[in-house]
């Protein structure tokens, strides 16, 4: 049987479905779901273009003055902000 292997960035795993892509672990108070608002075309492919990042709360003990919503243009810059704030929940 083959092995699924998740994807991970700088620590945590990436997990897709449809348009929606969650970054973090379940084990975890907190984890960012990022969801894709528009794509563009570049070359022949579609690529995500704005994004809305959300940091929600994975345990029902979580603080809730952490949860954050933002909108991002490119993947990049709202991965990026998602582990930033992933990590400043999580960590402090």
């Amino acid at each position: 049987m083959a092995e699924n292997k998740l994807m991970i960035y700088r620590g945590f795993p990436l997990i897709r479905s449809g348009n929606t892509i969650f970054y973090g672990s379940g084990g975890d108070d907190f984890a960012a779901k990022l969801t894709i608002k528009d794509t563009k075309k570049v070359a022949d492919l579609e690529v995500p273009d704005k994004i809305m990042v959300q940091l929600v709360p994975v345990q029902m003990t979580a603080d809730m003055k952490k949860a954050k919503k933002g909108e991002f243009v490119g993947f990049y810059e709202a991965l990026d902000t998602a582990y930033i704030w992933l990590n400043e929940a999580l960590f402090g």
